[in-house]
């Protein structure tokens, strides 16, 4: 009879090389949908109910909430004491009026201009070759006679008291459109105005006139002048200011703002006091320079390096413009341009 083979565990998976993969079966599994994940007798399990907020956590939250409550009314109550202490003690606000007071007058105003006669500034084909000539000379400004030291005015003006004295002479025919052209070109229009030199103004109205022994002055050359202190003498010259000053000019230069020597001391003459009756009339809608005049000769010992130290360097200020008469208006521009020297007119020798 054969013997009976029992087995045991001993070498139970002993010989199986490969590893074992998945997961050991649950009693539950199942009841598991495949694939789903749930229980498809979940819906009759029990629900938990959830728990309430406890008393320790509600006081919890309070507390946070009162300390982050309270830290905002400090810091707005920092702000809003910071906002009345800056208001108390800044510097006042500038008003509308402040605002828009400044103008050209309130700046430093620097140019370096050539001369052009009156009659080129004809709003054609003269003012192109003016503009032209201005760009490739370097210059960024073009100045014109308003009125002439010999008292004619430069432009057509509708002037009751011009057109009284027949004032005008080669003058500009389209002085406002031409100043347009000007100023869209990026030049600055620059107006020339002689104050008390006058031989028409005085020949007409004896009035205006500053008179020796019942007659009219005259200077060691002829000349004539207008009466400082004469309130009619002031209302001509601002009078022309006003009216150019509509057409588009701010810039104006003033020459002859002081009489001879000789009369000078009993008159109410000179740039500051003219200049700042003008000023309180017009504010700082208008730039108001004096004129000084210098002379660059070809026939002094002297360079025009040394000519322009002496003369003009070593009088330089805030309200001057130097009036320039030179016989070689090239070489004086680059002199003048290698010391950067501006606020200048350079006029061509007559005499060249």
């Amino acid at each position: 009879m054969k013997k009976k083979r029992f087995y045991n565990n001993k070498k139970r998976n002993s010989k199986w090389t490969e590893e074992q993969k998945g997961r050991k079966i649950d009693f539950a599994d199942k009841y598991i949908e495949a694939g789903s994940g749930f229980d498809k007798f979940d819906n009759r399990k029990p629900t938990k109910k959830k728990k309430g907020i406890t008393k320790e956590k509600l006081r919890s939250f309070l507390k946070k909430a009162i300390t982050a409550v309270l830290c905002l009314c400090v810091v707005g109550i920092g702000y809003t004491a910071m906002d009345v202490y800056m208001e108390r003690n800044s510097m006042p606000a500038a008003t509308d009026e402040e605002e828009t007071s400044a103008g050209i007058g309130d700046v430093a105003v620097q140019f370096r201009a050539m001369q052009v006669q009156s009659i080129s500034l004809d709003n054609g084909v003269m003012l192109t070759a003016v503009v032209d000539d201005t760009e490739e000379n370097g210059y960024d400004a073009v100045a014109f006679e308003l009125k002439r030291s010999d008292g004619t005015v430069g432009y057509t003006s509708s002037l009751a008291t011009v057109d009284t004295f027949g004032a005008v002479s080669s003058n500009s025919a389209q002085l406002e459109k031409s100043v347009q052209y000007l100023t869209e070109n990026d030049i600055i229009p620059v107006g020339e105005i002689s104050c008390y030199k006058d031989n028409i103004a005085p020949q007409s109205n004896m009035d205006l006139a500053v008179t020796d022994d019942g007659g009219l002055y005259t200077d060691s050359e002829g000349n004539t002048y207008l009466n400082p202190d004469s309130d009619a003498v002031y209302d001509y010259i601002k009078s022309i200011i006003e009216e150019v000053n509509g057409m588009g000019v701010s810039v104006f230069v003033l020459s002859d703002y002081d009489l001879p020597d000789d009369i000078s001391k009993s008159y109410n003459d000179g740039f500051d006091t003219l200049s700042q009756k003008l000023y309180d009339d017009f504010g700082s809608d208008i730039k108001l320079l004096k004129c000084e005049q210098v002379t660059i000769s070809d026939e002094s010992d002297a360079t025009v390096e040394e000519q322009i130290e002496e003369k003009i360097t070593e009088n330089i200020s805030d309200d001057t413009v130097f009036l320039i008469t030179a016989p070689d208006e090239e070489e004086v521009k680059q002199a003048l341009d290698e010391n950067n020297i501006v606020n200048y007119i350079i006029q061509q020798d007559s005499t060249s």
